[in-house]
């Protein structure tokens, strides 16, 4: 094989991987994320959703209002005071100047428990034992 042979080939090579690369990279821009947790009140970390977005928390009984999205993408969020039990949680964004045509769910709806008995029904939901959490709303 000549020199122009094997540089060519290492070229092809280079090339192809970069393509690999670039279209891995595409195709990894992963979706948002949110890590939502009961305790005195409802708290979620939201990341990876677009910058100018604005995101709440939305549970029965619960209505927070919408918090801009940071411009590293992430925006923290507390229902403040709620009745304590279990609710169902969930995070939804949108694009402030598209309005409710872009509402979008963030991650999926998760059972979160507030007042002073949380962080045991918590610990028990974790380790998939909710069959001992109370299931009253």
């Amino acid at each position: 094989m000549s020199r122009a042979q094997h540089t060519r080939i290492s070229v092809a090579a280079v090339g192809a991987v970069g393509v690999v690369f670039a279209v891995g990279a595409a195709t990894a821009s992963a979706a948002p994320s949110v890590d939502v947790h009961g305790g005195n009140t409802i708290t979620a970390q939201v990341s990876g959703e677009k910058p100018g977005h604005s995101c709440r928390i939305a549970a029965t009984g619960v209505e927070t209002p919408w918090r801009p999205v940071n411009g590293d993408g992430t925006v923290r969020l507390d229902s403040g005071p709620v009745r304590h039990g279990r609710h169902d949680a969930r995070v939804v964004c949108e694009n402030p100047r598209v309005g409710a045509a872009s509402v979008h769910t963030v991650g999926h709806e998760q059972d979160v428990f507030t007042g002073q008995w949380a962080p045991a029904f918590e610990f028990l939901q974790h380790h998939r034992l909710e069959f001992l959490t109370p299931r009253e709303h």
